[in-house]
């Protein structure tokens, strides 16, 4: 069946679901929308002008109707797989599949990118500005900020396309290759998307999974987990970690060598060992792109840290104070913890994603003299965690930051890293990062 007659199901109606519909329309083909939230929710006029498109789209529910119409479903990234409505669909062997890989079958540009549990969006702009650096006219986007869908009638005008990807927009494709795959780090995150890590896991590798030998892969080989996986992959590979198996990016001290040339990033204004790592995957791939070592090296020291991560606020009545609002995991929080120096008042939680937070255990030991926790996981937060270090429990983060205040002394640090998503409270990790930062300044 040729795709102008396939029946599209465009499953969950965020930004991404609502540029899908509009593409859709625009090239006549025959496309639905489902949501589960009320119309309510979303702009009327886009809404009014896919509708008036011929464009039918439901409300409040998924239907059956909808479903047994559909040939095959493009599900946002929000959507999990695992959905009742999804499995549903795979029972009924329709095809499931992510926006990604909807938009890359029309795509011919060289892909470049970039997954891992921490550092995917500082790790792909800085890919991005060096690639810009150097000349090249580049798109970014994924699941940072522009959906692909919006750039595929200009796909050709771009030198490269630099996405982030997440495992929810991976786990659901099946010829998705980009020419440089970039795998930061795993540790266990989005268990209330995933049935579990190794699916979350799975997820990610699909990253490589068309690669072939004109392609590139750059891995954390220091990461057991992911080296181990390295095993399967058929393209090239360029490894950063413990390894002599393969092409290798090094870092001794501050330095970074690759292809037999040093790139001294002593003045690097990012914070944190993780942080090195990301750089020397830019490196890599901005090498591997045809980039000059002078672009790259200028270009990563003169970039600037993203905000919301582990971003410098000031110093408040004799303390540090750290804003890390986009750490949502146990793993990305511990990285915040090893950049910065003790001793540390940590602010943890929000809406609990399922995951484990005793592996915080052994950090919080290390580097925390006392834990607030807030939000809807600080009960399970406690139980794991609050005979480990001294603890309080806040039920607002105003409260929070007061309390992380009275516990503090002269040249502590203050350091929000949730360890958790922002939804419970607020619509995203930035809000949270801004309201945090707007307590501290009112202090």
């Amino acid at each position: 069946m040729g795709m102008e007659n396939k029946n599209y199901l465009v499953v969950g109606l965020g930004k991404t679901g609502i540029e899908t519909l509009k593409f859709l329309g625009q090239r006549g083909f025959n496309a639905r929308g489902t949501e589960r939230s009320p119309q309510s929710s979303f702009n009327n006029n886009e809404i009014e002008s896919l509708t008036a498109s011929g464009i039918e789209i439901e409300f409040g529910s998924h239907s059956d109707s909808f479903l047994e119409w559909a040939d095959e479903l493009i599900i946002s990234p929000g959507v999990s797989i695992n959905t009742p409505y999804l499995v549903k669909a795979k029972e009924l062997n329709k095809r499931i599949i992510s926006e990604i890989e909807f938009a890359t079958g029309f795509i011919n540009t060289p892909i470049i990118a970039i997954t891992g549990s921490n550092g995917k969006t500082t790790t792909t702009t800085l890919i991005s500005e060096i690639l810009t650096s150097s000349g090249f006219n580049i798109f970014t986007g994924g699941n940072i900020g522009t959906p692909l869908i919006t750039v595929v009638k200009k796909a050709d005008e771009y030198d490269f396309i630099v996405l982030e990807t997440s495992s929810f927009q991976l786990q659901a494709t099946d010829n998705f290759r980009p020419y440089i795959s970039v795998f930061l780090n795993i540790t266990p995150n989005h268990l209330d998307h995933h049935s579990d890590f190794e699916e979350y896991f799975q997820s990610k590798t699909n990253i490589y999974k068309n690669q072939t030998s004109d392609d590139w892969a750059i891995i954390n080989s220091g990461d057991e987990i992911i080296k181990k996986y390295s095993e399967n992959i058929k393209s090239k590979i360029v490894s950063f970690g413990n390894t002599t198996e393969h092409e290798n990016i090094s870092l001794t001290g501050n330095t970074v060598e690759f292809r037999n040339e040093k790139y001294n990033l002593s003045s690097i204004k990012l914070i944190g060992g993780h942080n090195l790592d990301n750089a020397m995957c830019a490196i890599a791939a901005a090498k591997i792109a045809g980039c000059e070592k002078e672009v790259i090296e200028r270009t990563i020291l003169d970039f600037n840290p993203l905000p919301h991560r582990i971003e410098y606020i000031g110093k408040h009545h004799g303390v540090d104070v750290y804003n890390d609002s986009k750490s949502t995991s146990p793993g990305a929080t511990i990285k915040a913890l090893d950049s910065i120096s003790p001793p540390i008042i940590l602010l943890a939680g929000g809406k609990d994603k399922g995951t484990d937070y005793e592996i915080l255990t052994g950090p919080l030991n290390k580097k925390v003299k006392h834990l607030v926790l807030f939000g809807e996981a600080k009960k399970r937060m406690n139980q794991q965690l609050g005979m480990s270090v001294d603890t309080t429990i806040a039920n607002s983060l105003e409260e929070a930051v007061e309390q992380a205040f009275s516990n503090s002394n002269e040249d502590d640090s203050i350091l929000l890293s949730p360890a958790c998503s922002s939804f419970d409270m607020f619509s995203s990790y930035e809000e949270r990062g801004e309201v945090f930062k707007k307590i501290v300044q009112n202090i």
